[in-house]
């Protein structure tokens, strides 16, 4: 039996939200078929979907509930992290192993610590750089659309909440 059911919203890693639209046997190429979640970017109007074997759910996960996702918001607030420094391919790794906790609260921590680290460097006189950018936007997104359902509010005021967290 699948985890998750058809009109179920998950978040599927650094992709963001997503509805499984069903679950059902499919055939690619020339493997036999399999068990597959069909799963369609739940803020986007494109008809790209995405096919995940039921037995690889575990890169998928409930949208976080709101009453959980408040208490995850106002203890990541009050925690002092530290702002990443080092060498790039270590902050890359450290970054990639946070993402790939597939948790909420590590995201948040993700975020929190790639915010301050932009403020840092905005304090500074200077631009965050690429990668880590690459990885503030991602991340961004991510829980933005994750708030936005959790909390039954548009990405724009789940993306202000978000904010509250750097402050």
């Amino acid at each position: 039996m699948s985890r998750f059911q058809a009109r179920a919203l998950v978040v599927y890693g650094n992709l963001g939200v997503h509805e499984v639209e069903g679950v059902g046997l499919r055939r690619f190429g020339d493997e036999s078929a399999r068990e597959y979640y069909t799963l369609r970017p739940y803020f986007s109007d494109s008809h790209d979907r995405s096919y995940i074997p039921t037995e690889k759910e575990a890169v998928l996960r409930p949208v976080t509930p709101a009453q959980q996702a408040e208490a995850d918001l106002a203890r990541i607030k009050a925690e002092k992290l530290p702002i990443p420094a080092g060498v790039q391919t270590a902050l890359a790794e450290h970054y990639q192993a946070l993402l790939h906790t597939n948790d909420f609260y590590q995201y948040l921590t993700l975020f929190k610590e790639l915010g301050q680290k932009q403020t840092q460097q905005q304090s500074r006189g200077r631009k965050i750089n690429a990668m880590d950018a690459y990885f503030y936007q991602m991340i961004e997104r991510v829980l933005r659309e994750e708030l936005a359902v959790a909390f039954g509010e548009s990405q724009q005021e789940a993306g202000r909440r978000l904010l509250e967290i750097l402050r």
